[in-house]
């Protein structure tokens, strides 16, 4: 997607998912639908396209409502630090890699009043333009550590949010804490950009509408091998002929066929039958298949 001189998608394997349905709600605001797959691990990533920035651009992440700390673009030309992306949440000294994951349901009444977040099923990028002030962080500064769902999360099945796929996250892996300062931006003013990717499996996508079917090309090739060149075949009426006729043409037509018949005994009494030579038992007869059959070998 596109808004302004930045665009945004989500990355899996190293390649941008194909984007659905997009729509530019205003002229900050744009959505689409991509194609989730289970247990892969994604990145969002986004790129200024502008000449030469002038001022830097935080964009924050936000997975499932659950918020990701901001990356930063600084000032500077087009092909220099122009692109980010965030493939994971964190806090000061951990890191969860961001992966696709089946939504878990379960029948148990004790989690009726679980609210389901409002932003499942949704991860969205928002940028902002302003100034970086560099502050002091304190040294007895507490690491809260990573507020996200645990794998064995799950809601009342009667409160599913017609979605099947989840944002989970990966195992803990630790890194090395920035100590003494950090980065607080103040905003210029400007408003805010922001992309929402909705996400569902494909086949999902594709039952609703959203994203065409991967088997229309394949159904319609089928077709045309078997469907005649000229479908459209004009039929014609016959000349009309009168009853008297037709029955001396039924008479000729029997007259000629008993005469075939005889004339096919008298012969068949005159040949001789041939002898056939038996082949040898011990000879092994060997099937022949036909191209497609299914050999049972149980």
């Amino acid at each position: 997607m596109r808004i302004g001189v930045f665009t945004a998608s989500v990355i899996i394997d190293g390649k941008a998912l194909e984007e659905y349905d997009v729509v530019m709600e205003n002229p900050t605001k744009a959505t689409c639908w991509i194609s989730s797959q289970e247990g892969k691990n994604f990145a969002v990533q986004w790129k200024c396209h502008s000449k030469t920035r002038q001022t830097c651009s935080v964009g924050r992440v936000n997975v499932d409502g659950v918020r990701c700390r901001g990356r930063i673009i600084e000032p500077g030309p087009l092909g220099r630090g122009d692109t980010q992306s965030r493939s994971y949440v964190s806090t000061n000294t951990k890191t969860r890699d961001f992966v696709f994951s089946r939504l878990q349901l379960s029948d148990d009444d004790t989690l009726l009043d679980k609210s389901v977040p409002k932003d499942l099923g949704e991860i969205s990028l928002t940028i902002q333009h302003g100034k970086l002030l560099r502050v002091r962080v304190e040294d007895h500064h507490v690491d809260k550590g990573l507020d996200v769902p645990g794998l064995d999360d799950k809601f009342h099945e009667k409160a599913k949010k017609a979605t099947v796929h989840r944002v989970n996250f990966g195992p803990e892996k630790t890194r090395r804490p920035r100590k003494g300062y950090g980065l607080q931006l103040i905003r210029d003013g400007g408003g805010k950009l922001e992309f929402v990717f909705k996400y569902r499996p494909l086949d999902v996508l594709q039952a609703n509408g959203i994203a065409p079917s991967t088997v229309g090309t394949s159904s319609h090739l089928s077709r045309s091998r078997v469907e005649p060149r000229d479908s459209d075949i004009e039929v014609t009426d016959g000349a009309d002929i009168k009853p008297a006729e037709l029955d001396e043409k039924i008479r000729s037509l029997e007259n000629e066929l008993k005469r075939l018949r005889s004339q096919r005994g008298s012969t068949s009494e005159d040949r001789k039958p041939k002898r056939v030579k038996k082949e040898d038992s011990r000879t092994e007869t060997r099937p022949t298949f036909s191209p497609g059959e299914v050999i049972d070998l149980t």
